[in-house]
C-alpha cells in the first residue's frame, strides 16, 4: 500500500465534547466534533470529524473561535450514532453550500437500536436521512476502504479487529430485512494525518473498532510507524479494568507522544491513562487546540 502524502502543517481543534472546561464560554454536549485545519502547498483546508447530536453548540463554539461554517471543506462521519451525526443537516444548512463532501462508511444509514431501558433508535435520525442530507447540500462519499481525501489526510475505512482485548460491539443491534443481529459497528472509521517531518496523528470519534486496533491500522495504511497524536473518544466508559489497563499500556508501548481523550472514554480510563502516560495524556474538552 502506497504511503500517505504530507501536509505542510496542521492544527486540530475540539469544537465539541462532553466537557467544556472550568470557567469556559464554550458549550458542551454528549457528542464530539473535531476540526482539522490542514495546510497543503500553502493553502488551508478545513475538515470536520463528526457533528455532535445537535449543530447548535458547535456553531456557538465556532462563532467564539471566529470560524465560519461556510469555511468547512468536507465532513467525515466516524459512525452512525446520534451523538456523532445528529447535527449534520443543521450544520449543512448553516454552511449554505452545494455538493458538500461527506465521507462515511456505506452502512452509516442502517437501522441501529438499543433495547435498554426501552427500544430506541441510536443511529442516524430521520431528520438526517440521506435524502435530507442531499437536499441540504451534502454529497455522500461512502467507502469501505482507506481513502486519501487530500494529500496527507486519509480516512481509514473499516478497521481490522486484531487485538484480542478489544472486543467488537457495545450491546447495540442492527435490524435488516426484519431480522435482528448484534451490531459490531463495522462502520467505525477514523482520520489519519501526516505532516512533513512529523509522525502520524489519529483522529477518532468513538473508537468502536478499538483505539489500539485503529492505531495499528493507521500505521499500516499510512506506511509510518511513529505516532505523534491520538485524539478523540475511546469508548472505555463501561470497559473492564483489565481492558483499560491493557489499553493504557499499549499506548505507552506504541510510543504515542500525546493522547487527548474524552467524550465516551470514561473517568476510570482517563485516570489510568494519566497514571501510565503522565504528561503525555490530556483530557479532551471543547476549545482545546493541538498543533501537529
Amino acid at each position: 500500500m502506497a504511503k500517505i502524502g504530507e501536509l505542510d502543517s496542521a492544527k486540530v481543534t475540539v469544537l465539541l465534547d462532553d466537557y467544556a472546561g472550568y470557567e469556559s464560554r464554550f458549550l458542551a454536549q454528549h457528542g464530539i466534533s473535531i476540526l482539522l485545519e490542514a495546510v497543503y502547498e500553502g493553502k488551508q483546508y478545513r475538515i470536520l470529524l463528526d457533528v455532535g447530536q445537535s449543530a447548535y453548540p458547535i456553531l456557538h463554539n465556532m462563532e467564539l473561535m471566529g470560524i465560519s461554517p461556510s469555511s468547512i471543506d468536507a465532513i467525515v462521519l466516524s459512525h452512525c450514532h446520534y451523538d456523532h451525526t445528529g447535527g449534520l443537516v443543521e450544520f449543512l444548512k448553516a454552511a449554505g453550500k452545494r455538493d458538500f463532501p461527506i465521507v462515511a462508511h456505506p452502512d452509516i444509514f442502517r437501522e441501529n437500536y438499543a433495547f435498554r431501558p426501552i427500544i430506541q433508535n441510536i443511529g442516524v435520525s430521520q431528520d438526517n436521512s440521506r435524502e435530507a442530507v442531499e437536499e441540504a447540500g451534502g454529497r455522500m462519499c461512502l467507502v469501505w476502504e482507506p481513502l486519501e481525501i487530500m494529500p496527507g489526510v486519509m480516512v481509514t475505512g473499516e478497521v481490522p479487529r486484531r487485538r484480542d482485548f478489544e472486543k467488537p460491539g457495545i450491546g447495540t443491534w442492527n435490524v435488516k430485512d426484519g431480522k435482528v443481529a448484534p451490531d459490531e459497528i463495522v462502520d467505525d472509521i477514523s482520520i489519519v494525518v501526516k505532516v512533513k517531518d512529523k509522525g502520524i496523528s489519529v483522529l477518532t470519534g468513538c473508537s468502536h473498532a478499538g483505539i489500539i486496533n485503529i492505531i495499528d491500522w493507521a500505521k499500516e495504511i499510512s506506511g509510518h510507524d511513529r505516532v505523534d497524536l491520538v485524539i478523540g473518544g475511546f469508548h472505555l466508559i463501561r470497559a473492564s479494568a483489565q481492558r483499560i489497563e491493557k489499553t493504557a499500556q499499549a499506548l505507552l508501548e506504541l510510543g504515542v507522544k500525546k493522547v487527548v481523550a474524552g467524550h465516551c472514554t470514561g473517568l476510570s480510563a482517563q485516570a489510568e491513562m494519566a497514571r501510565v502516560l503522565g504528561d503525555k495524556f490530556v483530557q479532551l474538552g471543547a476549545g482545546i487546540s493541538v498543533e501537529l
